[in-house]
């Protein structure tokens, strides 16, 4: 049986590796992320309301966001 300083220690050191982890899967998403709405492929759109979102105008004969 561990004694309490060692279990504390353990769930220090856990706490610490999954803040770690989480800081670095955060850096790497928001770098990823894109960082202003001018590379949106307005094109690839197929609805009103994800179209109106983004800023564009929706058609709806020809179905298009622009």
């Amino acid at each position: 049986m561990q004694s309490a300083i060692v279990q504390m220690i353990l769930i220090v050191v856990a706490i610490a590796a999954a803040a770690i982890v989480a800081i670095i899967v955060y850096s790497q998403l928001s770098s990823n992320a894109p960082e202003a709405g001018d590379n949106i492929d307005k094109a690839r759109i197929t609805s009103d309301e994800l179209c109106t979102a983004v800023g564009g105008t929706w058609t709806a004969g020809t179905q298009t966001c622009g």
